[in-house]
């Protein structure tokens, strides 16, 4: 076997490796064997054919499967070359039809100057709970609790109303213009907390019922944002003709016996002590994150480097990828995505050189320092992992097995949690 190397940039690389024809050869003998040992004819005898007829009939996969131990260990010798380490192999060629000469595409590593030191400096919010977050923790325990009583009244700020409407752009159906978002439409029943300013949905109706009353039809307005994520929709003024079907009041329960033992807690007291303890953890919790996060922060920008463009494209995907999830769960369509994708691929080019640049300081901060991954590390990755798709973590082991790019990418993943545990513990944390 031989090896010869082409720079095409600091970060790419031109290599192409020679094997000679008895490699290849004994390699394809190899492959006939297993294929002997294991094939059924019929006539024979598992794995008792005539090489010859195997050879024929089995000719296609032969070649294939040969064509994939000699690629196999092609990679396996660029790994092993000293002067670089691999980041992703972008493109392979067989230079000619005995497979022997293979012409590889990879991206490196850059060189990175590593800091002299990696101690960091980080100040912290203090992890004290106090009086004013934990009345707040016993209000959203008391909103969870609520009852919500029929009422026939005008509408006040934090009642829940059902209600119907149907909307008009310049005369026309709304739906028209958003054939797949009937929340932006028409509804004939659907409940609206009036009056809240986080409500998703349409603000104009949501503001708009406070002050009308049961059976009551009234003309709304509602103009989308020039940013709003429906194209069709996106800096017009719609009319809503609303009608008011039912007025609910939400009324808190008191503090009493039954909601303390909702709480388990014994008294006021208790359930104060409890949830200062709650509070507190989420709190030491969150800091121990921001630590991370900081530590690696500071030491990212005191380093410069030139990026694989392989690196910053896997990034770039999986921001967009991510993007479209979230829009499509505000409610666009996928053809709404689809129009505004340069511009979704433009606001991602920054996030991903900065994901890329992270990934790749921490993997060469693993290798400075000798990290390696275990079966815990590994562990504690893949049921992450599983928790996020939610699904088993033995289903995901199975998916795995069948994805072998993406069980590398978990296993990269696992290795720079290590790298930035490594980099916190170096840290210096102060209080605020």
């Amino acid at each position: 076997m031989n090896t010869k190397i082409e720079n095409i940039n600091d970060t790419r690389k031109k290599i192409v490796v020679a094997f000679t024809e008895a490699e290849v050869a004994d390699e394809k003998a190899n492959v006939i064997g297993e294929f002997v040992r294991g094939a059924k004819i019929s006539g024979f005898r598992p794995g008792h054919a005539p090489k010859a007829m195997v050879e024929k009939t089995y000719a296609q996969s032969i070649n294939a499967q040969t064509e994939r131990a000699i690629t196999s260990k092609a990679i396996d010798a660029m790994n092993k070359i000293e002067d670089f380490d691999i980041y992703s192999i972008v493109n392979i060629e067989n230079d000619n039809k005995s497979g022997s000469v293979l012409t590889f595409t990879a991206d490196v590593y850059p060189e990175v100057k590593l800091p002299e030191s990696l101690e960091t400096s980080v100040e912290l919010k203090s992890t004290d709970a106090t009086e004013e977050e934990i009345n707040n923790a016993i209000e959203y325990y008391r909103n969870q609790r609520a009852k919500y009583n029929e009422v026939d009244r005008e509408i006040k700020k934090g009642d829940f109303v059902r209600l119907s409407y149907s909307g008009k752009i310049d005369g026309k159906p709304v739906a028209e213009f958003a054939k797949d978002m009937p929340i932006y439409a028409d509804q004939k029943s659907t409940w609206e907390e009036a009056g809240n300013e986080s409500a998703p949905g349409i603000q104009g109706i949501v503001q708009g019922i406070v002050g009308m009353k049961k059976g009551e039809k009234k003309v709304l307005s509602h103009e989308f944002a020039k940013e709003f994520p429906v194209a069709e929709l996106a800096g017009k003024k719609a009319d809503y003709d609303v009608e008011i079907l039912e007025i609910r009041e939400k009324v808190l329960p008191e503090i009493d016996a039954d909601f303390l033992k909702a709480l388990d807690a014994k008294d006021a007291d208790d359930m104060k002590a409890k949830i200062k303890a709650s509070i507190e953890s989420d709190k030491k919790n969150n800091n121990e994150v921001m630590k991370r996060q900081m530590a690696v922060e500071q030491l990212l920008d005191k380093v410069e480097f030139q990026l694989p463009e392989s690196a910053v494209e896997d990034e770039r995907d999986s921001i967009i990828e991510e993007m479209m999830m979230r829009f499509i769960s505000s409610g666009a369509s996928k053809a709404d995505i689809e129009k505004n994708k340069d511009a979704l691929v433009e606001t991602s080019k920054k996030e991903a050189e900065g994901r890329a640049k992270m990934r790749i300081f921490l993997n060469r901060v693993a290798k400075s320092a000798g990290l390696k991954i275990d079966n815990d590390d590994m562990g504690r990755v893949l049921w992450q992992e599983a928790m996020r798709m939610r699904i088993k973590p033995e289903d995901l082991i199975k998916q795995l097995k069948k994805e072998p790019a993406r069980a590398n990418r978990l296993r990269a993943d696992a290795l720079l949690q290590k790298a930035i545990n490594f980099i916190a513990e170096k840290a210096t944390v102060t209080i605020k």
